[in-house]
């Protein structure tokens, strides 16, 4: 077992015990004290990484100054969520923001509600940019230390391209109980939503993966991730299968996390590779020409 594998390994058995407790203790993902629990089980993979870049010496590049890649890691979520609103236009039927102003009117009256469409856009958007930059980044950067942190050192010389799956598959995983025993993501498709998690994951991991290179720090991928834990639900709010968030009937089908998510990163990878394509083979040299 390699140094990657172990890694992983250790991460996932700790992860799942944590999980564990959380489950038979607690069991729900409505619970206040899910979100205790998400903070701990995201810092596992970090917490394991840097223990193991100490213990063996390799050093994980956390900061840099911030440059136009911050920028870009800060951006290209919320392009990702619109776009896939865009692309599930087909698989389910367009509502809008009615339950957004549903909510604003039970809570500050008609006139809150009858904003304009862009004014209401641009306060969910600039609301989860502002989460991607604080509170969700710290959240993030424990699983980055891991993800994009250690195991893209220790599996570097398989190239971008075969990391990335690596990557994506192993941090797919991981989220497996969340997604089988509370219906993290797929609450009416649980079975079929652990599949689909690796998916999404393996999709997301080379352009975070980019971000990590051309940022120079693991916290660049961190503010990406945040970030697009913040904006991610946006396209959920305005289908109708996503109405009631208890008796969804399209978690398979609509956002970043359905087959119209799917399409959108599916397309900008066919880009990125373009950007950064795979490495050639060095040739044998010892071959007789």
């Amino acid at each position: 077992m390699n140094q990657a594998d172990r890694a992983v390994t250790l991460t996932i058995v700790l992860s799942w015990l944590l999980f564990a407790v959380y489950y038979v203790e607690v069991g729900t993902l409505s619970s206040p004290w899910f979100l205790g629990f998400s903070l701990v089980y995201m810092w596992i993979p970090g917490i394991v990484a840097l223990v193991l870049a100490r213990r063996e010496g390799l050093r994980l590049q956390i900061w840099s100054r911030p440059n136009r890649w911050w920028l870009l890691a800060l951006l290209l979520p919320v392009l990702f969520a619109l776009a896939s609103i865009v692309a599930s236009l087909p698989l389910d039927t367009y509502v809008g923001l009615a339950q957004v102003r549903e909510a604003i009117a039970a809570r500050t009256g008609a006139e809150g509600a009858g904003l304009p469409e862009w004014a209401l856009w641009t306060a969910l958007i600039v609301q989860g940019l502002l989460a991607g930059a604080t509170i969700n980044l710290l959240f993030a950067l424990g699983e980055e230390l891991m993800w994009r942190g250690y195991l893209w050192e220790r599996t570097r010389e398989l190239g971008f391209w075969p990391a990335s799956l690596y990557i994506g598959v192993v941090w797919g995983a991981w989220h497996a109980p969340l997604v089988y025993f509370l219906g993290y993501n797929y609450p009416e498709h649980r079975f079929l939503g652990v599949f689909f998690m690796v998916v999404f994951t393996v999709l997301l991991t080379p352009w975070m993966l980019y971000l990590r290179e051309k940022g120079g720090a693991v916290a660049v991928p961190a503010l990406f991730h945040g970030t697009l834990n913040a904006v991610a639900g946006l396209p959920l709010l305005v289908f109708a299968g996503s109405a009631d968030p208890l008796a969804r009937t399209n978690d398979l089908l609509v956002g970043l996390t359905g087959l119209g998510g799917f399409v959108v990163l599916a397309l900008s990878n066919l880009y990125l590779r373009r950007l950064r394509p795979p490495e050639r083979p060095l040739e044998d040299e010892s071959r007789p020409s």
